[in-house]
Order: structure tokens, then sequence, then C-alpha cells
């Protein structure tokens, strides 16, 4: 048996210099949003993962990368439509001129936390909920066909009543820490996402700078098994 614990201890070792080498930095939110038209409130929110993974601190390769996962949150406004509050913007350019935000930074954000190297190991350790301001939004999306996917167009709380409805505006917008499942059903809610995904998945798809585009990865995060 001496052996058997002689082993264990190596693979727990090994696995500490790992991590140690190799650190990642994860934490779930849930974001949720409601929007009031014509008198009626209706709400979405989903589950969203954002994991950082970084190399090792030698010869200035200690780079960390994000990934996500979840899906993006959708408000169905019944005959009018749905809001989808996308995980990425689906534009090629920095800054976005409305100011969306991605998913990625979206919750640490709000929370202060600027996802830089020195703020990363704080991520894990955040806790409770805080407000968005208007202008700190993820990227909204109106479609008000949910079926056709051409009939998507670009919201912010500015032009919300002037697209979607005359009645139309944001009541409460939130991220808040959690530990609660994530759960991908958006094929239910836009049923041409899995056509979307089939058609780009394993391609390099970029948007002309200005130009908004559909991308895959804007409704269902890559770290999603």
């Amino acid at each position: 048996m001496k052996w058997l614990a002689a082993s264990l201890a190596v693979i727990v070792a090994v696995y500490a210099v790992y991590k140690l080498n190799f650190p990642t930095y994860s934490y779930r939110y849930r974001l949720e949003i409601s929007l009031s038209v014509d008198g009626k409130v209706y709400t979405g929110s989903s589950v969203i993962e954002v994991a950082w993974g970084c190399g090792p601190k030698i010869a200035g390769l200690g780079q960390c990368a994000p990934s996500l996962g979840g899906q993006a949150t959708v408000i169905d406004l019944g005959s009018r439509g749905v809001v989808v509050a996308t995980l990425y913007t689906g534009e090629n350019v920095s800054p976005v001129p409305d100011g969306a935000v991605d998913a990625t930074w979206l919750c640490a954000n709000a929370f202060g936390n600027r996802s830089t190297t020195e703020d990363l190991p704080k991520l894990p350790l955040l806790k409770g909920r805080r407000e968005l301001s208007p202008n700190s939004l993820p990227r909204l999306v109106w479609f008000s066909n949910p079926a056709d996917p051409k009939s998507a167009r670009k919201v912010t709380a500015e032009n919300v009543a002037s697209i979607v409805d005359p009645t139309a505006r944001f009541t409460e917008t939130f991220v808040e820490i959690t530990r609660d499942p994530i759960v991908v059903d958006i094929a239910k809610k836009l049923p041409w996402y899995p056509a979307l995904l089939e058609a780009q998945k394993g391609k390099l798809i970029l948007s002309e700078p200005g130009k908004f585009q559909l991308i895959y990865k804007m409704f269902v995060g890559e770290n999603t098994t």
C-alpha cells in the first residue's frame, strides 16, 4: 500500500505544480433583464459562466484568455417578438460605437473588477448583486419574428421605444453571482440557431468594421458542453 500512497502523493504534487503554473479563474452569474411594454413587464434571465485560463509567467508567456459558458438572455414579448441580450456584440471593432459590453466583462465591470492579470484572482471571490447602468448593457437584439434571423435589429436603452414599441422601456437590469446550473435551450426560443451553428462552427467569422452580424457564439458560449 506504500506504493499507492506514494503514487497519490506524486499525482497531488504534479497537479499542484500544474495549477500553480496554469491557473484558472472562473465565476458564474445570472443576468436578468426586465422590459416594460404597454404597462406589462416581461423578464428574461440566464446563467453565464466566465472562465479565464492562464499560462506560466515565464519569458513573457503568462497570457490569460477567457471563454464563456451558458447562453444569451431571451425576453419573450409575445406577439411583439423577443429581445435577446447576446454574449458577444457581433462587431469586430473596439470600442463598440453604442457601448454594448460582452458577457466576459459585463459582470466583472459591474463589480469594479477590470479582469486584468492582477484582478483575475479576485473574480471567484465575487458575491452579491449589482445593477447595470443604461450605458453598460450587453448587445440587445430585437427579433420581431423569432423564427426569422433576418428580422434582427439592434436596440439600446435609448432607442428601444422608437424600435420595439412607443411604450417600451427597460425597468431593471442586473447581474448576480450564483451557483445555479447552466441551462441551454436557445434552440427552443430561436429555432434557426442550430442552422447558424452548423453553418459557422469551426470557421473564422469576422465582421467588417462597423458592421453587425449574427454569430453563433453570440447565443451559446464556446465553453458550453
